[in-house]
């Protein structure tokens, strides 16, 4: 499940992912909340926080990802990825430098430090 995070930086986005994440949540969760915010111009800062309750993607999201990271590769700025999940944490860490935004990953005690670290 996805779900909107409050006490965000402004123009920051953030979401946590908790359970099976399905193509149907980033369809009609995820997408609109970016696109909105990419169609006020300004890159975007986004904060995703993968929770203890985490379980990965169902059928079909991962592929969504892919199509949805190709069509807005170059929209970010900054994005900030949490999570104690060290399989996760690795996997996210190997992105860093492939892609034009600046990557950070946090362990959840740490969210409020990637909150403070977007609004810079």
């Amino acid at each position: 499940m996805l779900t909107a995070l409050d006490n965000m930086p402004a123009g920051a986005l953030g979401f946590r992912a908790s359970g099976k994440v399905s193509a149907e949540e980033g369809r009609k969760v995820l997408s609109p909340a970016i696109e909105a915010a990419r169609s006020r111009g300004s890159k975007l800062r986004f904060l995703y926080f993968a929770d203890e309750e985490f379980a990965g993607y169902e059928s079909g999201r991962i592929w969504d990802d892919a199509v949805f990271g190709s069509r807005h590769f170059t929209d970010f700025e900054k994005i900030a990825f949490v999570s104690d999940k060290d399989a996760y944490r690795r996997a996210v860490a190997t992105l860093d430098g492939l892609m034009p935004a600046a990557l950070k990953v946090f362990r959840a005690r740490e969210i409020e430090k990637a909150k403070a670290w977007l609004a810079k």
